[in-house]
């Protein structure tokens, strides 16, 4: 009964007008940076909780505020939620109310907030494929309405998205989402309202920055308006694909700040990178932390601004913390020009002792970007001493053999984390780890069953799972045999999505659709490798599928 007196409430919530004050693009681009997504939420397929994240609640609003981000995007799937076809095409009215909720929430809190038709892009508004072009045309244009319409009193801080990452791949594919865009600014503008004078962000095909350079073309009657893109480079990195578990040579920061020159040597306006982000489960840490600091301290040098895709991998939406609060803080200190210390390309942010060995002094490399490092501390908040637990280097710190003797000692497993605290912005904190290295009950597997997934059991010895390398009887690669061009720490590894792990960790997950690639080419090799990877810390398993 609440419910359906909230939703009544809302239905007609629209009609209230909210205070409206004009903003150009810059002034927007400066007031939403940093911005975070609501993803996998409501836009997931069917409905707000299908992909396994809970309904977003004023709490959650809350607790991203609190953290610092000062915009949120609310990506939106329609598709389940039309009561009828054509020629209406007309919105459940629960879902569209359900929807102002949730923006209504988020403007109460000041965020800036930037909707739009979703995962529709592919579902049935795909406009590369030819069939029915006109119908979806008029699909999209009757529910651009619908939105106009509902949310044409919101204030100035609710912008307009037209398609996520419109499909296609050519300069005729790119030209109908420029119609598309053209057609939903002439429904927005018109709409009444504050709609005249709203803030939209505007795609190109795929929303690619090459293809946007390329291709994109600016409405007329557009103003105010903001380009809008995504950034996912260099894919293999941030989706831990193969193999790649580094990032940050001088080379890699130089492709991420080419493709932004690139950018705004076309347009030289804000833009907003409306997803960027690590998404593989098994990025490692300490290159994340590198990578996030640069992203977001590049991307604000050329104008734009950037919003986190979370899909529940960052922020956890059940004890509403950040998995790695590192990552946080990152975000909030580079966009606000805060110089970070930050670890060496390579350097990882798991200091790791093999069980059994002689514990030896650790170094962990640092690029200090002119700070100064101020202490240590430990876990229980010890301050380390300097000069007997630790010494400052020219390249970081080295952490005493006596001191480290401590700590890693008994059982393996994560033994305590050390914090390395700086002048100015975050603080690192490095894990300490004992382990061993894992261990299979069988070398040799024979599946017959390659239907469904099979999961190899493991004693992880402490550790976890990096990448997986798999090579056939021939000794040619099994997948992708263009990684042979790759560094030695890439070629022939499968990726995440091949193979999984069990929420233990302690299990291989072998996905079915990677059994059925093995199916009838006799026994592959697969390499498990494990952190860190060294020769000496991987198990190889092989595995005939019949």
């Amino acid at each position: 009964m609440l419910w359906k007196t909230v939703l009544i409430f809302l239905a007609s919530s629209s009609l209230v007008t909210a205070q409206f004050n004009k903003v150009t693009a810059a002034e927007a681009w400066k007031a939403m940076q940093p911005g975070w997504n609501i993803g996998n939420t409501m836009d997931g397929v069917p409905d707000e909780t299908s992909w396994g994240n809970p309904l977003i609640t004023t709490q959650l609003l809350d607790a991203i505020r609190a953290t610092g981000m000062k915009s949120v995007r609310i990506p939106i799937t329609w598709t389940d939620h039309f009561i009828s076809q054509a020629p209406d095409y007309t919105v459940n009215a629960t879902w569209m109310a359900r929807v102002e909720q949730v923006v209504d929430w988020a403007l109460d809190r000041g965020f800036w907030v930037d909707i739009n038709v979703h995962h529709d892009s592919w579902q049935w508004a795909n406009l590369s494929d030819d069939t029915d072009l006109d119908a979806k045309f008029a699909k999209l244009e009757k529910l651009w309405t619908q939105i106009a319409d509902r949310f044409k009193n919101k204030s100035e801080k609710l912008i307009f998205e037209p398609l996520n990452e419109p499909q296609g791949s050519t300069q005729v594919h790119a030209d109908r989402y420029n119609d598309l865009n053209q057609r939903v600014v002439n429904i927005v503008r018109a709409s009444g309202g504050y709609n005249k004078d709203r803030l939209m962000t505007l795609p190109g095909l795929n929303t690619n920055i090459a293809n946007t350079v390329n291709w994109f073309k600016v409405p007329t009657n557009a103003d105010p308006w903001i380009l809008h893109v995504h950034d996912y480079d260099p894919w293999d990195f941030v989706s831990t694909s193969w193999g790649r578990t580094f990032w940050g040579t001088d080379a890699d920061k130089k492709v991420i700040e080419d493709t932004f020159v690139n950018l705004q040597s076309r347009f030289n306006a804000p833009a907003l990178i409306g997803e960027w982000g690590t998404t593989g489960k098994s990025v490692e840490r300490g290159a994340a932390w590198i990578y996030f600091d640069n992203f977001i301290r590049t991307s604000r040098s050329y104008n734009l601004t950037a919003q986190l895709w979370d899909n529940g991998e960052h922020f956890n939406r059940i004890s509403l913390k950040w998995n790695d609060p590192v990552k946080r803080d990152l975000i909030i200190s580079a966009a606000s020009g805060i110089v970070n210390t930050l670890p060496a390309y390579d350097q990882t942010a798991t200091i790791y002792q093999k069980i059994n060995q002689t514990v030896t002094a650790k170094n962990i490399n640092l690029v200090l970007n002119g700070n100064t490092i101020t202490a240590i501390t430990n876990t229980a908040g010890k301050t380390l001493k300097k000069g007997t637990d630790y010494t400052i280097t020219s390249s970081g710190v080295t952490i005493s053999a006596a001191y480290l003797s401590t700590v890693l000692k008994g059982t393996i497993g994560l033994k305590d984390t050390i914090k390395i605290k700086s002048n100015r912005g975050v603080s690192l904190p490095f894990d300490l780890v004992l382990y061993s290295t894992p261990t299979v009950s069988s070398s040799s597997i024979t599946i017959t069953d390659s239907s469904s997934d099979y999961t190899i059991p493991v004693n992880v010895g402490g550790s976890t799972l990096a990448t997986v390398k798999a090579v056939k009887a021939d000794g040619t690669y099994l997948k992708d045999d263009w990684t042979s061009s790759l560094g030695t720490l890439q070629q022939g590894r499968i990726n995440w999505g091949d193979f999984d792990t069990t929420s233990d960790g302690k299990g291989v997950i072998l996905k079915a659709a990677l059994l059925a690639t093995m199916k009838g080419v006799g026994k592959v090799t697969l390499t498990l490798e494990y952190w860190p990877r060294t020769e000496g810390n991987n198990v190889t398993v092989g595995v005939t599928v019949n």
